[in-house]
């Protein structure tokens, strides 16, 4: 069980690819060079996965599942998708705060 934003990040590499790639996730298939960003379970922070991380059982659970607010390919793609996320939630709340731009 994986959750998306509707307001979801996507690397432009993976644009094209976007319904593919959210499948892959959603069914548990590899995809080696995807990373994933999620909203921090305890702050308003985001934390970078690999997507091979939603394999292990402990995210098979309902309330373990992360809320995925990005897709990226590749670890420094996910870092710029990051940047580009915090810089839009200053622009528009001019806090850090996150989960206000995701309605969460």
């Amino acid at each position: 069980m994986v959750r998306f934003s509707k307001r979801l990040y996507i690397s432009p590499s993976l644009d094209k690819k976007r319904r593919k790639v959210m499948w892959k996730l959603r069914t548990g298939r590899p995809q080696p060079c995807v990373y994933i960003i999620a909203l921090a379970k305890n702050r308003d922070l985001l934390e970078i996965y690999h997507s091979g991380i939603l394999k292990q059982k402990y995210y098979k659970k309902k309330a373990n599942t992360p809320y995925i607010v990005g897709i990226a390919a590749g670890y420094s793609g996910a870092v710029d998708l990051v940047i580009d996320m915090v810089a839009d939630v200053y622009r528009e709340n001019g806090t850090y705060n996150v989960k206000l731009l995701f309605n969460y």
